[in-house]
This record gives C-alpha cells, sequence and structure tokens, in this order.
C-alpha cells in the first residue's frame, strides 16, 4: 500500500517547496499561542480579593470623644480594612476559626477576619481542626 504524493511545480518545472520562513513564522504563531493560552488559564484561576470592608470604631463614638461632640461629624467616622489584613479569619455564621495559610470554603461576604488567634477565640470561635498553625 502506498500513499499518493502531490507535487506543486513553480513556472520554471521546479518543486514548490514549503518555505524555511513560513516553517518558522507557523511555529512562532504556535508558540505564543500556546503560552497566551497557559497566561489566561493561570488569571483565571487566581484567587481574587474581597474589596474593602468598613468598620465602625466604638471607641471613636465615645461621648468623651472630641469627634462625638461634632453631630455632623458622629456617623462619618469609620476605618476602612481590608478583608485579608488579619492573620486569622473565621466564617460569621460558624463556629471555627482558620490561619491565612490554611484552606476553607468560605465565602467572602461572610469571612470575619481577627488580628490575632486570642482575638478570634475571645470572639467564641475555636481552631478548625484541619488547620494546625501559622
Amino acid at each position: 500500500m502506498s500513499l499518493p504524493e502531490t507535487f506543486v511545480f513553480d513556472n520554471n518545472g521546479e518543486v514548490v517547496r514549503f518555505p524555511l520562513v513560513r516553517k518558522l513564522f507557523l511555529s512562532l504563531v504556535i508558540v505564543l499561542t500556546a503560552g497566551l493560552a497557559f497566561g489566561i488559564g493561570r488569571l483565571t484561576t487566581e484567587r481574587q480579593s474581597g474589596g474593602v470592608e468598613i468598620n465602625y470604631k466604638p471607641e471613636l463614638l465615645q461621648e468623651s470623644s472630641p469627634v462625638a461632640s461634632a453631630p455632623a461629624q458622629t456617623a462619618s467616622v469609620v476605618s476602612v480594612v481590608a478583608p485579608s489584613t488579619g492573620s486569622v479569619y473565621a466564617s460569621s455564621k460558624g463556629t471555627k476559626y482558620y490561619y491565612t495559610n490554611c484552606k476553607s470554603t468560605i465565602v467572602e461576604k461572610n469571612k470575619v477576619t481577627f488580628a490575632t488567634a486570642q482575638m478570634a477565640e475571645k470572639a467564641g470561635y475555636t481552631l478548625a481542626s484541619g488547620c494546625k498553625g501559622p
């Protein structure tokens, strides 16, 4: 069994071959397309940040505070804290806390962050069994 081979001839009767430049160009296009697809895949799997969480500081709203004496400013005193600033996080609907290097399935809108594990324990949370520490 043999496969038929088709040749193309130019005006001089010589066989037209696929030029080296075309081969290199096609190879470059394939490599760049593969690299672009890989990069886009990596970008889509990276974890998105949760945005900004606004927390009111109760100590700034006390009667003795100079800010509290100005009624127009009382309601606007806030601190802006990024959700990932704490080293410990928990779910507002759960009882377990996790360190930032532990895996969990907490939805970003339910995530509560604490600066330390002691603060999380004072709030009533306990360390998750699958999370051994920092």
